[in-house]
This record gives structure tokens, sequence and C-alpha cells, in this order.
């Protein structure tokens, strides 16, 4: 009965190729090569694998970036600046900064008339040129020495602000630079995942591991570990570069990454880091179709949705020939009872489906009463 309720959807071919040319045989033949992927369909589901892990640590860095400006901003807020309010002045206008960091932070402030840089008007708030600014600009403002009166920057002061978090509270331990050339190579190491996700390049095609810090003349960086050579070792390092991002939004605000631990998107990362979610996306069955036209009561749905997980299934949903819906593999579990019902594999519970249900035009589709509803 269950089996018959999942219609199974033919894979079509030319839809499969047609991708393929779209994205390109050289890009898919890295996932060949590297994973061992035994056809296009395999490569196809591992590429989708980047891709879901590249867009769910895109928005974890989004959020650090966030937090990171906005702690910079304050504390420099709290120390330099005369336009603005109490903990958003202008700061960047009364410090040395660099030359590339000052046509930033002009590119935002000014606007070129011909030859000339003329300032905006109305000037723009401290807010908005702060929320302008890249995230490549924050790893640089560490190498700012002095403000424009000649005036040391009082990095110890400064960071110790930024970074509530940290387990270094001490003053002093900041005034070292070769502790702000760590702190420089943990941003540094978010902005270039940031931009590696940006730019469509694969997450998991790594260097070779360095020691955290600045390479200086005299004091070069060691290596830690070279670059990953299997799926293990990719997984390996992804991981512990996850543990890093996740580290200094701690390091920022103790506050959002304690929530951030309980979120779903800190659980899903984790999961599409596991080797068995990589495995799954590599053998992911085609979608199957439930046609609530068909279905006689939720007992009916609810089983075909648990044999679909336990498969590892996407399901298109339709009533009659619309599609009201699609459910997809989100979190690979053995457990497949947890799995249907507890958003584990399908985060659908039995009002999301009387709601899909009811979108449907309360059509054939029937929800039992809880006096006739049968036990599972």
């Amino acid at each position: 009965m269950v089996t018959r309720m999942l219609k199974q959807i033919k894979t079509n071919t030319e839809g499969t190729l047609a991708r393929i040319q779209a994205l390109s045989y050289p890009r898919l033949s890295n996932y060949r090569s590297f994973f061992g992927a035994a056809n296009d369909a395999e490569a196809l589901g591992l590429y989708k694998w980047n891709d879901d892990l590249s867009a769910v640590l895109f928005r974890i860095i989004s959020l650090v970036e966030v937090v990171l400006r906005n702690q910079f901003h304050h504390a420099m807020s709290l120390r330099y600046g005369t336009a603005g309010g109490h903990g958003s002045r202008d700061w960047y206008a009364h410090v040395a900064l660099g030359a590339h960091s000052k046509s930033k932070i002009m590119d935002i402030t000014h606007c070129r008339r011909g030859q000339r840089m003329l300032p905006r008007v109305p000037a723009p708030s401290p807010d908005d040129v702060v929320s302008g600014l890249t995230f490549g600009f924050w790893p640089h403002l560490l190498d700012l020495k002095k403000d424009l009166r000649h005036q040391a920057v009082s990095w110890g002061h400064i960071l110790v602000d930024v970074l509530p978090g940290h387990r270094q509270r001490q003053i002093t331990y900041w005034t070292k630079p070769k502790h702000r050339d760590a702190l420089f190579a943990r941003l540094d190491l978010c902005n270039a995942l940031r931009n590696r996700i940006a730019h469509h390049e694969p997450i998991w095609k790594l260097g070779p591991l360095m020691r955290e810090g600045r390479a200086r003349s005299g004091s070069p960086l060691n290596m830690q570990a070279s670059a990953p050579s299997t799926p293990a070792d990719a997984l390996t390092r992804l991981r512990l570069l996850y543990c890093r991002v996740t580290e200094l939004l701690d390091w920022l605000s103790p506050a959002v990454a304690t929530h951030h631990s309980t979120s779903e998107l800190h659980l899903r990362c984790l999961n599409l880091l596991q080797p068995e979610t990589l495995r799954t996306y590599r053998q992911a069955l085609p979608p199957a179709e439930i046609d609530f036209a068909t279905i006689a009561n939720m007992r009916t749905l609810r089983k075909a949705l648990r044999y679909a997980a336990r498969r590892r299934q996407p399901v298109l949903l339709k009533d009659g020939h619309r599609q009201v819906g699609y459910l997809t593999c989100a979190t690979p579990c053995t457990d497949y009872r947890a799995a249907g019902e507890a958003a584990g594999m399908y985060a659908v519970s039995e009002s999301a489906c009387i709601d899909i249900a009811r979108r449907a035009d309360n059509g054939p589709f029937r929800t039992p009463t809880p006096k006739n509803s049968e036990r599972d």
C-alpha cells in the first residue's frame, strides 16, 4: 500500500545531462577524482552536498561578520570620533588608516565627480559607513598604530572590549603583536571561507593548514597539516574550520554563540560534516511523489512519509496535477521514527501535513478526528 502510494519519478536522463552541461564537466570532474564518484548521479549528489554546506556556512559566517563589525565599531566609538551618538561615532575619520582601508571608507563617504572625490550630502551616518564595509576591512584594522594626533592606539583596551568571551582578558596580552597576529589569522580565515563560497569554489578543496599567525621577516609560518587528500581528511579539516569560526563567534559574543549552538543552523552544519551525510548525498535516490487525491487518511500519509524517511528519499507532494509541497532529506538519521516525527529526516508534523492539505483547497484528502484515529 505504502509503496504504491510513493510513486517513483523516473530519472530524467536529458535533464541530468543538461545540468551537467550547465555546471560544466571540468567543475564536476573534481568530484569524480577526489571523491571517486562512479557516475554522473553521484557527482551531482556530491555537488549538491557542497552547495548545501556552503549555504549553511555562509549564513554562519555572515552572523560572525555582523557581530564582528558591531563589536569593533562600538569599541572604537568609545575612544574616537565626534559625529554620531554614543557608541556609534565616526572613529574612522580620526585614526591613521592605511591607504587601502582609507579608500574603502571613502568609497562610502564620498562620490566621484570626474577626477575628484566629493563628500556625499547628506553625509552617511557612522552606522551606514560601518555596515557598508566588507569583511576584509576588519582584519587589517589591526594594523592601525596611531590616531591623527599621533597617539598610539591602545589595542590592549580595545580588544578586551571587542572580545568579551576570549579566555585572555588581560590588557597586556593584546599589546603583544604575536597575539594580534593570531587574531588577524582567525579573522582572515573567516573572510577567506566567505570569499571562497561567494565565488562558488568547492568548500572542501583546501590547502595546507598553517599555524595561526602572520608571516613576518625572520618568522615564517609553520605548516600544521598538509592539504586534505581524501574525503575523510576534507571532512576533518572542515570540522576544524567550523570550530574555529564558532569559537570566534564565542569570543565576540558569548550570548549569540550560545543561541547559535542550539539553533537548527548549527545542527544542520554538524550533520552535513558527517561521513554518513556525505554518503547519503552521494547515493541520493530520485524523488518520489505523493498525491493527496489518493490518500485515505492521515495514518496512511504518516506511514508513507516514514517509509520515505527510512530510505532518505525526497518527496514531491501533489494534489492532482498541482504541486503543493516538497519534503527533502535534511537530516540523515538511523532512527526513522524520530526522523519522520521529530524534525529529523523530514521536518514535518501531523499539523503541518494538515496545513498542506488545507492549502490544497480541501480536496479528497481527509484528516482523521481524534475519535477515529488509529495508532501507528
